[in-house]
C-alpha cells in the first residue's frame, strides 16, 4: 500500500471514486445528472488540484482504491484560528473490497499532518453515519450549529 498526492493525471481515478461514493449515498439520480456532474467535477479538479484542492490516493496493485480531499480556504481570523487558514475534508472513500483495513484512518492522518505542516489550524467536515466513529477517534467533535441554503440564479432553491 502506498499513499500518494494526486495530481492532474489522477483526474479519472478521482472521478471514479467520487462517483462510487455518490452512488453508495444515493446522491446520483440519473445518467444525465451523472454526465453533467462528471464534466463539472473534472473541470473543477483540473483547475484547483494542488492549489486550493489537495487530494491523496491509496495505491494497491497499481490501482487507486481510496482517496480523500482537502479544500483549502482563508477566512477572517477569529479567536480559535488566528491564521484564518481552514480546510474542509470531503470524499474520504475506500472501495468496498478494501474497507475495515485502516486505510481511511491513514488518509485522515496524512491530511492532519499536511494541515499541521501548513499552519492550517481548523479542519472540518460533514460525516456519513459510517464515518462518524473514525472522525471521533481522530479528535473531531460534533458541532450542530451550521445551516445551509442553496442559491440558484440569485434565489433560494425553495422559493
Amino acid at each position: 500500500m502506498k499513499i500518494i498526492r494526486m495530481d492532474e493525471k489522477s483526474v479519472n481515478d478521482f472521478w471514479q471514486l467520487r462517483k462510487q461514493l455518490f452512488e453508495e449515498l444515493n446522491e446520483i439520480t440519473s445518467l444525465e445528472d451523472t454526465q453533467k456532474l462528471e464534466n463539472t467535477t473534472k473541470e473543477f479538479y483540473l483547475s484547483h488540484i494542488n492549489k486550493d484542492l489537495i487530494c491523496w490516493g491509496v495505491i494497491i496493485e497499481n490501482k487507486i482504491i481510496a482517496s480523500s480531499s482537502l479544500c483549502l480556504f482563508n477566512r477572517i481570523p477569529y479567536q480559535e484560528n488566528l491564521t484564518g487558514k481552514e480546510g474542509y475534508i470531503l470524499n474520504i472513500y475506500t472501495c468496498s473490497n478494501y474497507r475495515k483495513q485502516g486505510i481511511a484512518s491513514q488518509l485522515l492522518s496524512e491530511m492532519k499532518e499536511y494541515a499541521k505542516q501548513n499552519q492550517i489550524n481548523r479542519l472540518w467536515l460533514s460525516s456519513s453515519d459510517n464515518g462518524l466513529a473514525l472522525y471521533k477517534e481522530h479528535g473531531f467533535i460534533e458541532k450542530n450549529n451550521e445551516l445551509e441554503i442553496f442559491i440558484v440564479n440569485n434565489s433560494s432553491k425553495f422559493e
